[in-house]
């Protein structure tokens, strides 16, 4: 696969999502850090979060990548966290002695969205229904209701 646009750098809010897949390239990982530190850059970012839930394998050629892009990164004022790393690959990068260091690791892109501050807002299923029905006979939600639990 050697099409120009393999790397994906998804907006999301002021953060960059940046999900991989397959089995990344030294050529692949290299265009990797070209383009995020672009787009850190152009849009401002804080933060990347690389999603590795996709990937196959994680070489130490990925590994000293994916630390370079993280340090330069940091040095651009951005965050980087890597979210969905498979056990397989966690436990052979352990046995392999490779280390990712300075690079925050997490479970899931869940938890990678949490470490950045961007949360899930929980409203009840009954708030919603409440507002759904407001809605439909053309109340609307009444001055100062955020929708939030009374």
């Amino acid at each position: 696969m050697d099409d120009i646009n393999y790397v994906t750098c998804i907006p999301l809010w002021d953060c960059l999502l940046v999900p991989l897949h397959g089995d990344v390239s030294d050529t692949h990982a290299d265009e990797l850090v070209t383009e995020v530190l672009e787009r850190i850059q152009r849009d401002e970012c804080f933060g990347v979060l690389v999603d590795l839930s996709g990937v196959w394998t994680l070489d130490s050629h990925l590994c000293a990548t994916l630390a370079r892009l993280s340090l330069a990164a940091k040095m651009m004022g951005a965050k980087t966290v890597l979210s969905g790393m498979k056990p397989e690959i966690a436990m052979t990068l352990e046995a392999m002695g490779i280390e990712l260091r300075g690079i925050e690791t997490v479970a899931t892109l869940e938890d990678a969205l949490g470490s950045m501050g961007i949360t899930r807002v929980r409203r009840s299923r009954h708030d919603d229904d409440d507002l759904v029905m407001r809605s439909l006979l053309g109340d609307g939600p009444s001055e100062g209701d955020s929708g939030a639990t009374r």
